[in-house]
């Protein structure tokens, strides 16, 4: 009943659905948070319901509990009262609860006129955004966590972070380089921070909004492979353990280039997921990273592609099996999505014909049939939308 009330009360607000996203006339400076004026929380003020604000600040927690921070937004934007019993997302942006976290951006209309479209992995709903920001910037890459990694037009092509949930954008003093074509985001003792990864000569880059420029690590080609995977398939953890599972991981794979490994992410454990042979390998890290074979994910179902990899709760996918592993195989100028059973390792094709064409040098989906969820996150796994900075560096 109380749900049904707070849904009536926001539906009764002209200012529950955000506007686009306003350009601003000038980004702020180096670790300036810029609050956008046209989020809800500017709405004109309407009438709403009296509820006490312990239950209101209970029905706010609730949102920011599946990582819902539009919604939350919204419900903020209902009357001053509710904005008064809730936190404001805009004054710690490095308060986790304010973070995306099981976001993820998918690929085909984030480079379409601003438009974007997000995903929330856990619990199964889809996100449209406009934002016209992104006309006035490179998109550089998105993390796998929801963020934006956007560069300035102009030179030096200083890096940003746009939260696409608050928008709010965090200025780096440090340029991008235009080779980069993948990034992290993440956060240690309350500072965002960047880290970048440049394919074509191996080097990491890393830095802090205040930093003038990127520390520059160049690592193996190896090494480089596992701590970009690790990265942007959402896996943080401490450097030891990381270096432990890389030899593992080294050790069980053969030489053969289209082979995959993957650490992923699934609630509080890391798995160690890939391909050796002709069939998938899945380890699960305890607390002293000592590596564990894996029968069971229970209801999740993983989804493994040449360039990513990432763990969704099937429950909230219409026809996605629950512990499966769903993977593209490489037919040279097409692809095809096969499932394996992770208990039993069975393997089926999800259509006989190939789902993917080679264009370029990337898969996109056949045109002639329906798309799927199953389609969208295999596309999301396999494909990587190329750096609009380092395309501008093409002659």
């Amino acid at each position: 009943m109380l749900q049904e009330l707070v849904r009536a009360a926001m539906a009764a607000a002209p200012g529950d659905v955000p506007p686009p996203l306003a350009t601003p006339a000038l980004l702020p400076q180096a670790k300036s948070v810029k609050e956008d004026p046209s989020f809800p929380q500017a709405s004109p003020v309407v009438p709403a319901m009296t509820l006490p604000p312990d239950l209101v600040r209970r029905v706010g927690d609730s949102l920011l509990s599946t990582n819902d921070i539009d919604c939350y937004i919204h419900f903020r934007a209902v009357c001053p009262g509710w904005r008064a019993a809730t936190d404001d997302p805009m004054r710690d942006t490095s308060d986790p609860r304010f973070q995306p976290r099981r976001w993820i951006v998918l690929d085909e209309d984030f480079q379409s006129e601003g438009k974007l479209l997000l995903l929330n992995t856990e619990s199964g709903r889809f996100l449209h955004r406009k934002l016209p920001l992104l006309s006035d910037h490179y998109v550089v890459a998105t993390t796998r966590n929801g963020y934006l990694v956007l560069a300035d037009k102009s030179p030096p092509h200083s890096a940003s972070v746009l939260n696409p949930l608050t928008g709010v954008v965090i200025r780096f003093m440090a340029p991008v380089p235009p080779e980069v074509g993948y990034a992290a985001v993440s956060f240690a003792n309350s500072a965002l921070k960047l880290t970048l990864f440049a394919d074509s000569s191996h080097e990491i880059y890393s830095a802090y909004p205040d930093n003038k420029s990127s520390v520059v690590h160049k690592v193996q080609q190896a090494a480089y492979v596992f701590f970009r995977n690790a990265l942007v398939g959402g896996v943080y953890t401490n450097t030891i353990g990381l270096v432990v599972i890389a030899r593992l991981c080294r050790l069980l794979m053969t030489p053969d280039a289209n082979h995959l490994c993957f650490p992923v992410a699934l609630g509080r454990e890391m798995l160690l997921v890939g391909s050796a042979e002709v069939s998938f390998f899945i380890f699960k890290t305890d607390k002293d990273f000592k590596m564990e074979d894996v029968d069971t994910i229970n209801n999740y179902a993983i989804f493994i592609g040449h360039q990513r990899c990432l763990a969704v709760d099937a429950d909230k996918f219409l026809g996605i099996e629950a512990n499966c592993i769903y993977y593209t195989e490489n037919l040279g100028s097409s692809a095809r999505i096969c499932k394996c059973d992770i208990k039993d390792r069975k393997v089926e094709k999800i259509s006989e014909t190939a789902d993917f064409i080679k264009k370029d040098k990337k898969f996109v989906l056949v045109a002639d049939r329906p798309s799927t969820i199953i389609h969208l996150l295999s596309s999301y796994t396999i494909n990587i939308p190329d750096s609009q900075l380092a395309l501008q560096q093409i002659p």
